[in-house]
């Protein structure tokens, strides 16, 4: 069943809700390249004015915090990997799956010039004290293949029963 879209909401009565979230489910990849232009406005929007980084001559080095704008998670890709469509992207009842955590880890130096292609992986599905989480993984690699970063981003699903949100 293709997906029909209005006004940016995706209408289709398949919600990825927590039960149906399988562990290995991958989003598309895609493919953006690293330019002085883009580590130079991204520091400039993180409020880091490091010459390095704001001076396109200056350094090669892109913020390793980059990897947040350049690999985003994309939660709806998986999502319609798995032939679903994202909670936030249904036209009724859509809901938030609130950010939880998030842990980073860099492999090697993000640099302008790279072309970096990511996507993201459901890593795992757990509950604890009632909640239900999934835990994706965002791997990231350069031009060369080689891994540079990766990151492991928590959305809570569902919340207890009787857990007061206010």
């Amino acid at each position: 069943m293709d997906n029909i879209v209005e006004n940016d909401i995706v209408i289709n009565d398949k919600r990825w809700e927590w039960k149906v979230v399988e562990v290995g489910t991958q989003g598309n990849e895609i493919t953006l390249d690293v330019t002085a232009d883009s580590v130079s406005t991204y520091a400039r929007d993180a409020r880091n004015f490091n010459p390095a980084y704001l001076d396109a001559g200056t350094g090669d080095l892109a913020m390793p915090t980059g990897i947040f704008r350049d690999a985003q998670l994309r939660r709806h890709s998986v999502a319609q990997a798995a032939g679903y469509t994202a909670l936030e992207m249904v036209k009724e009842n859509n809901r938030q799956t609130p950010f939880a955590k998030c842990t980073a880890r860099w492999f090697a130096p993000i640099r302008v010039g790279d072309k970096l292609t990511s996507s993201a992986t459901v890593l795992e599905k757990y509950e604890r004290r009632g909640s239900k989480f999934v835990t994706f993984r965002v791997g990231i690699t350069n031009q060369d293949r080689h891994k540079v970063a990766e990151y492991d981003y928590t959305c809570i699903f569902e919340y207890s029963k009787g857990q007061n949100l206010t």
